[in-house]
């Protein structure tokens, strides 16, 4: 028995039989969500803070899924509930990050893999159009905005495998691509076109563009015009120009 056992079980022993004539909570001695059950040996009166304290050993005695559990519960311990005077003390910004980032690992673990309730799954079209109208006109909370760019900020992300980049090629290719047998209106090449005049990249990202292709070979085309060698990503523009053409 560890330390946090004994102390939990001095609370609960010493609540068995007392009455108090201050505000008391239910305690369940082994937790319900672990099986415990309804019967007055399991049950103890605790103190508004006797119960806070004990659901915070809770989450130290136990390990792996019933720890999140625990954790899950003595979360709930700080709702508000007009039935019940909850436990006010202020917990200290540390124990506070430690349980939030203890919850939040076990969360994400939870809903891993074939433990998510969407794996495999894909929504309706119904659903989409759902999500979609409920969604529409909805200007996003600066606050929201600043809670993505905090989260994503400093955050590394693996490189793409050859596989994703192949999936992702395949899946915009042919009458799989947005543009697929459409071309951009006069008025919407004009907007593209004030957009991006005058507009200059600053020399970092120069630099770092350069970097990327330094060193590698660009695939070319034959311009059937000229005869000229193009490289892939100007070919288009360059046969639509090209001098020679008829």
């Amino acid at each position: 028995m560890n330390k946090y056992e004994k102390w939990y079980k001095n609370i609960t022993d010493n609540a068995r039989g007392r009455l108090l004539e201050t505000y008391t909570e239910q305690h369940h001695v082994i937790p319900k969500s672990l099986g415990g059950p309804d019967e007055p040996d399991n049950i103890v009166y605790l103190t508004a803070r006797e119960h806070f304290i004990c659901h915070w050993l809770l989450t130290k005695i136990y390990t792996g899924k019933d720890k999140h559990k625990m954790l899950n519960a003595l979360r709930m311990m700080r709702a508000e509930n007009p039935n019940q005077q909850r436990y006010k003390t202020k917990i200290t910004s540390r124990v506070y990050e430690n349980l939030k980032k203890e919850y939040s690992i076990l969360q994400s673990k939870k809903h891993l893999g074939k433990n998510n309730p969407m794996y495999g799954r894909t929504h309706s079209e119904e659903t989409r159009q759902k999500i979609s109208k409920a969604n529409s006109g909805r200007i996003q909370p600066q606050s929201e905005k600043e809670k993505q760019i905090q989260a994503q900020t400093g955050r590394k992300r693996a490189p793409f495998s050859k596989e994703w980049k192949e999936k992702l090629a395949e899946s915009n290719r042919g009458e799989n691509n947005g543009m697929y047998g459409k071309k951009h209106t006069e008025s919407s090449k004009l907007k593209m076109s004030k957009m991006a005049t005058g507009r200059k990249q600053s020399a970092e990202t120069i630099a770092k563009k350069a970097a990327k292709l330094r060193g590698q070979k660009r695939e070319k085309k034959p311009c059937p015009h000229c005869d000229r060698m193009i490289a892939v990503g100007w070919y288009h523009r360059h046969i639509n120009k090209c001098k020679k053409k008829g």
